[in-house]
């Protein structure tokens, strides 16, 4: 079972994309911002991270860029979420989806980097 990992720290979004990705058959761990997504990986690397890209304490650039300097989290896929930040051109993400998204995009793209 694929283990996803959910970065966002408005907890009705992460308590709303927890309920639908567990759904569909994976593992699915939270974390409020970037700097306890990245303890979070770093003791038990996931297989994909979604992360919103505005965050306290660390946001999802700076999350990026820190798993990407780790050997342990440097292959992990990454996928950005945003409703303001367009990541930049360099970005090492396998997608970036703006804010509102549909469920449905979510998924699929979800589906196409780790089956559950």
């Amino acid at each position: 079972m694929a283990t996803v990992l959910l970065v966002d720290d408005d907890i009705n979004t992460l308590n709303a994309l927890k309920e639908l990705v567990g759904q569909e058959g994976y593992r699915v761990r939270t974390a409020e911002d970037g700097l306890d997504a990245l303890k979070s990986a770093l003791a038990e690397p996931p297989d994909v991270v979604i992360s919103d890209c505005m965050m306290p304490h660390m946001d999802g650039l700076s999350l990026m860029r820190e798993m990407r300097r780790n050997s342990v989290l440097a292959t992990v896929p990454l996928v950005l979420v945003s409703a303001l930040v367009t990541p930049p051109p360099d970005a090492d993400v396998v997608a970036f989806l703006r804010k509102p998204f549909a469920v449905s995009q979510l998924i699929d793209m979800l589906h196409r980097i780790a089956a559950p």
